[in-house]
């Protein structure tokens, strides 16, 4: 297990050591003229107010008494400046801006620059004097100063500093330059020297000549003159060799001047050692064994086992690449109480290294080898910011994985024999201390089995199949090209499998992969350029998917796509989804659930060559962003839009934009009074001739119109033909200045017969009302409502989508009929408020066709309404209602409500909504039913009819049917409703009928249950199975059996009788006889059990009871296969050969009866039953006749005579006759 390393570098003491090396004698010679000064004459960029380039040179640079150049940088700035004088250059200084080291502020200095002279200011006659290619001398520091030094012989007056590149960011700042000239030239005007005596003598060293230091007399500066000599001989101590160890460098031999301190490689300093890092002896790293204890120094590393002792995984090598390693994981740590997740205290493995530290990223990388084919496994999570702090794992240097906020999933990955390496980084940005700030890998574990999902790449046919693997020996199914399928897009999948986006032209979902739920399909097969088929994507399971968007986005090369199996019911976002399926002809989308779709922006944006859409199905009553959603819809000629619910919508830009096929457009059902963009909506509509829209279409929030109409040269309003120069929003109108067409939705009053029409038209009768919106009155109601008697909703209305239905019928007092209410579509109706409030003379009321969803308000909608004495509402979606205030109220001839589809969780007034319905008696409603949020004073006042009724419990608490008036709704028998109240469900009482279906719908209990059946003259013989348990010494009636089995050889069925006091549990299909002048089969229990279904009674495999609480079959043989036997006369028949009489009835059963299945068909022999139709006789006949026999003689199998029938093998002889009867 040896050769596993592990590295942690000691830093070699470099910087002591450089100041080691540097000569021990340094003189700082001054050689400027500190008298020159500086003007700047031009400079770009200028900078900010107060911070031009100016300020370079103003002697402003300490804390208090500062200026500076700061400006926008964009790749290059420079600054031209003069000097008082001419001089030679030597130097100059860089002074740091005042706020370089505050927060956000770093960055900002020059990193790299050119110093450039002349004589002239000419701007084509500058020579270079000093580069800077990567400064590494200037620091992030306030008000701090570095020189530079130059190498020049040249004397100059103006000067150019050119910056290039700065250290990050996009701003330039520095705070003060100074250039350094030396103008003299230490000589008289006579020629001689002006350097006086010698102020200093400096002997020579092994490095240095000796020198004199001198001032002049013009300049006054301090001048050095080296002198003509020979350097001395270095002094020298040897440095023997020190061996490097598992964590420390070691120092190779080397000698060292005791005089200048440099460093040579021999003891006649013959080579010089310039690089004090080559002498460096690298640490030899860990050497670990399987417990991760070094071999060389006893140390030990928690890490190494986690990953050595992974079956197939060996060689293991671990590097941090920062200061913040991952670290042992310690459920303990701080931030640990605020994970979010549950990790098991004995887990192992590792946590992220950088807590509370913002901008800061911890990694360290895994490298080890493979020795077979292995599937690695582990639980990772990560508690953290949203977005602000990443969790990556890499993969061989390829991103696998990367996860934020607050998650926790399964890692898998894998991986073929070979070196592989696994980098995990946890990276954060400032200010993400959010949670635990960790994150955790653990449970690290490794396996040749395989039971996944994978995506499979063949390279033969570019093809790509999805499927699920399930082998006990992975090195045997030769994955090399295949993927687990952690990842979210095939994008991310490919990058693994290292084939590129292109390659792949074909993508396969096999059969088992249909129970892979992503939760997400956001980007799945984006940019997958040459992709041309995509086969059996009804395999892709989408039921938990809710996010659609850029799916298909960028897939050019395919023509066609069957996403007719999609379940999109939890979908919220579906922009960009087909976005650039520029080869799409078809698509249907007709099966597509949309209700909760909040985003359609560009959804078939770019679809040029897609002919037809049918988008009528659509529900988009929560959208609120349409733009670009059929943009360049090239060769679309028609689209129905005519159920579009747009009431939220708030952007439209570009909807149409391009779509130059469409002649025309039905928007009359278009609302948008949220909309604020409109841009280009109509824009390149080249053939569009007429936009229909109603008074719905408002443009009163629009911002932004411009180009709505532009290049739509075919359009024409009712009155306004197309003008390229009015083209925005203010022409979006019916009127004589707009470019609509319009779409009218009205009421129409006939005072001669009292009748209230509603229609729909391309125009509108003089005195006919406009439809309400929101919650404004209707015009008819109130010049009408005491006049109208009968209400029409006309066949041209169907095609209407009204948003308020606010006050229609309020106080219609004469209403007693409405006719044609199937054709009001109220899917789009957030307002029903007082609806039909006090129409006392309406006794009729149709509502199965309204559509709710969509309703906020139902306050007083049925109040008052004396004359119903039933309403339907099992079709009504509440889910969005917020007021029933006085709903129900004196509804005085209801009797009965059924409210199980109410969903009231967003409810929050219920104040007398069935105060007064003095008739009501039974209430249903589920557990959808709930009053957490409600005020509902007087909720039940004067319902006195109501169960238990008390005048001190009128209130929404006892809105329950737990401890309340309401009844749970749990079955059904025949046409009646059975309802069930208390904390254990329980029904007063169930009387079941030989001829009503039974079914329940959960189980429940019943305080008394009854069911009685007469037989048919001369018919003792029966099957049974009822929804509670039977007692059989209760039942004095008759005896049950139980079907045992078909004996073939005898032509009989062997039964097997209950036992004296035997339960027969609820749901069991048993036969029975009636003890002798018995007619009528007669139960009666007391507090039972309902079950919902029957269960299946036998004990043989080659038969089964099959029992049922409904009809089954009757007309054309429904539910009873041809094989299967039915009881009638003490007889089984086979339905086919009871088919073959040509009964016209057909064949079938009563409800709480059963049937005979064989298990197969080879079992349903007619001469295994002689099942006969003249003078034979069956197996039940002679049972019968037998035991009513006294003459008759019994013997055992052996022979022996006994008394009767006993269990086993049974010999009758009766007559001339014997008889084999099996009794079990």
């Amino acid at each position: 297990m040896g050769g596993a390393k592990f590295y942690r570098f000691a830093l070699f003491p470099l910087m002591l050591l450089m100041l080691l090396l540097l000569p021990g004698r340094m003189v700082a010679q001054t050689e400027y003229d500190n008298t020159v000064t500086f003007t700047a004459l031009e400079g770009n960029p200028e900078g900010y107010d107060n911070e031009s380039y100016a300020n370079l040179f103003d002697g402003k640079k300490e804390d208090g008494n500062f200026s500076k150049w700061c400006c926008k940088f964009s790749g290059s700035a420079y600054v031209i400046f003069k000097a008082s004088k001419a001089g030679i250059p030597v130097g100059y200084t860089i002074t740091t801006g005042n706020d370089n080291a505050n927060s956000g502020c770093g960055g900002r200095n020059p990193k790299k620059w050119k110093l450039y002279g002349n004589n002239t200011g000419s701007d084509d006659a500058w020579e270079l004097i000093d580069e800077v290619k990567k400064d590494k001398v200037l620091q992030d520091k306030n008000y701090t100063s570095y020189n530079f030094d130059c190498k020049c012989s040249t004397s100059y007056q103006y000067f150019k500093w050119e910056i290039s590149a700065i250290r990050r960011g996009s701003l330039l700042q520095v705070g003060e330059f100074e250039l350094k000239l030396n103008t003299c030239s230490h000589k008289n005007a006579d020629g001689s020297s002006a350097l006086g005596e010698a102020i200093k003598t400096v002997e020579a060293t092994c490095i240095e000549h000796g020198y004199t230091t001198h001032e002049c007399s013009i300049c006054h500066s301090i001048v050095k003159v080296d002198k003509d000599d020979e350097l001395n001989k270095h002094t020298l101590t040897r440095h023997a060799q020190e061996d490097a160890t598992c964590i420390e460098t070691g120092k190779k031999e080397y000698w060292q001047c005791s005089v200048c301190n440099k460093l040579f490689s021999d003891d006649n300093a013959t080579t010089e050692i310039t690089d004090a890092a080559s002498l460096e002896i690298p640490a030899k790293g860990h050497q670990y064994n399987s417990e991760g204890i070094c071999t060389g120094c006893g140390a030990t590393e928690f890490r190494y086992p986690l990953f050595n002792n992974l079956d197939g995984i060996t060689d293991v090598t671990i590097t941090d690449n920062d200061d913040h390693p991952w670290q042992k994981l310690d459920l303990k740590a701080d931030g640990m109480d605020n994970l979010g997740f549950t990790i098991p205290e004995d887990s192992k493995g590792l946590m992220s290294g950088n807590y509370h530290l913002d901008s800061s990223s911890s990694e360290t990388v895994i490298r080890f080898n493979v020795s077979k084919p292995i599937l690695l496994t582990s639980q990772v999570l990560v508690s953290s910011e949203e977005d602000r702090a990443q969790f990556y794992i890499y993969v061989d240097n390829i991103k696998d994985l990367c996860i934020s906020g607050k998650k926790q999933t399964e890692y898998k990955v894998l991986l073929s024999a070979g070196e592989h390496s696994l980098r995990l980084n946890y990276d954060k940005g400032w200010r993400s201390d959010a949670n635990a700030d960790r994150a955790v890998l653990y449970n690290l574990k490794t396996s040749v089995t395989i039971d996944d999902y994978v995506a499979d790449y063949e390279s033969s046919n570019n093809t790509l199949t999805f499927k699920k693997i399930t082998s006990n020996n992975i090195e045997s199914l030769g994955l090399n090209h295949a993927v687990i399928v952690n990842q979210p897009t095939v994008a991310a999948m490919r990058y693994l499998l290292g084939i590129n986006s292109t390659d792949i032209k074909r993508v396969v979902f096999d059969k088992s992969f249909k129970t892979y739920a992503p939760t997400s399909l956001k980007g799945f097969f984006a940019w997958l350029t040459n992709l041309e088929t995509i086969k059996d994507l009804k395999y892709l399971n989408t039921e938990q998917v809710t996010d659609m968007s850029n799916m298909f986005y960028g897939c050019s090369a395919l023509t066609s796509l069957d996403v007719t199996h999609f379940n999109t019911a939890k979908v919220t976002n579906m922009n960009y989804m087909f976005y650039r399926c520029s080869k799409l002809t078809s698509l249907d989308v007709t099966k597509f659930n949309t209700a909760n779709v909040t985003n359609m922006s560009y959804m078939f944006c770019r679809c040029p060559v897609l002919s037809s859409l049918d988008v009528t199905k659509f529900n988009t009553a929560n959208v609120t962003n349409m733009s670009y959603m059929f943009e360049s819809c090239s060769a679309l000629s028609s689209l129905d839009l005519s159920n579009f619910n747009t009431a939220i919508v708030t952007d439209m830009s570009y909807m149409f934009y391009g779509c130059s096929a469409l002649s025309s457009l039905d928007l009359s059902n278009f609302y948008t009074k949220e909309v604020g963009n409109m841009v280009c909506m109509f824009s390149g509509c080249s053939a569009l001739k007429t936009i229909y829209a109603s008074e719905k279409f408002v443009t009163s929030k629009v911002q932004s119109g411009e180009g709505m109409f532009a290049f739509c040269k075919n359009l024409k309003g009712t009155i306004l033909e197309y003008n390229n120069s009015k083209r925005d929003h203010t022409y979006a109108n019916c009127g004589t200045n707009g470019y609509f067409t319009p779409v009218f939705e009205y009421a129409e009053f006939n005072e001669g017969t009292g009748t209230l029409t509603f229609r729909r038209g391309l125009s509108k009768p003089k005195g006919a009302y406009a439809l309400n919106l929101e919650a404004s009155e209707p015009g008819w109601w109130s010049t009408h409502r005491y006049e109208i008697k009968k209400v029409v909703f006309d066949a041209s209305f169907a095609n209407a989508r009204p948003t308020s239905c606010y006050k229609w019928f309020h106080h219609c007092t004469n209403l007693a009929t409405i006719e044609g209410i199937e054709n009001l579509n109220t899917e789009n109706v957030t307002n029903m408020h007082g609806m039909f409030f006090y129409c006392p003379n309406l006794s009729l009321l149709d509502l199965t066709n309204f559509s709710t969803g969509n309703v906020t308000d139902m306050n007083a909608m049925f109040g008052d309404c004396q004359k119903l004495s039933s309403l339907d509402l099992t079709s009504f979606n509440t889910a969005n209602v917020t007021n029933m205030h006085m709903m129900f109220i004196s509804c005085q001839n209801l009797s009965s409500l059924d409210l199980t589809s109410f969903n009231t969780a967003n409810v929050t007034d219920m104040n007398a909504m069935f105060q007064d319905c003095s008739a009501l008696t039974t209430i249903y409603a589920s557990e959808m039913f709930v009053t957490d949020q409600v005020e509902g004073y007087d909720m039940f006042k004067y319902c006195t009819n109501l169960k238990d009724y008390s005048v001190r419990e009128i209130d929404s608490k006892y809105a329950n049917y737990k401890t309340g008036y309401f009844s749970k709704l749990v079955g059904k028998n025949g046409e009646e409703k059975i309802g069930a109240t208390g904390e254990t469900l329980t029904a007063e009482n169930l009387a079941l009928d030989d001829n009503k279906d039974f079914v329940a719908y959960e189980p429940f209990a019943a305080k008394a249950a009854s069911y009685n059946r007469t037989m048919n003259a001369g018919t003792a013989w029966g099957t049974l199975c009822l929804p509670f348990a039977i007692v059989q010494s209760q039942e004095t009636g008759c005896k049950f059996y139980r079907l045992t089995g078909i004996d073939n050889d005898n032509d009989c069925i062997t039964l097997e009788s209950y036992e004296e006091g035997a339960e027969i549990p609820a749901g069991t299909p048993v036969l029975f006889k009636m003890n002798e002048n018995e007619p009528t089969l007669s139960i009666s229990v007391q507090n039972v059990g309902i079950v919902t279904k029957p269960k299946a009674e036998t004990n043989t495999e080659d038969v089964n009871l099959v029992g049922s609480f409904t009809k089954i079959g009757g007309k054309d043989n429904q539910g009873l296969a041809d094989t299967d036997y039915i009881i009638g006369k003490d007889k089984f028949w086979l339905v086919s050969e009871l088919k073959k009489d040509g009964n016209s009835k057909g064949v079938g059963i009563k409800p709480m009866r059963a049937y005979i299945h064989p298990a197969t068909a080879s079992q349903a022999r007619a001469a295994m039953l002689s099942i006969g139709k003249g003078d034979g006789t069956t197996a039940i006949d002679n049972l019968n006749a037998i035991s009513n026999d006294a003459n008759a003689e019994y013997y055992d199998a052996n022979g022996r005579r006994t008394n009767g029938l006993q269990k086993g093998l049974n010999i009758v002889k009766r007559g001339s006759k014997t008889y084999k009867i099996m009794v079990k």
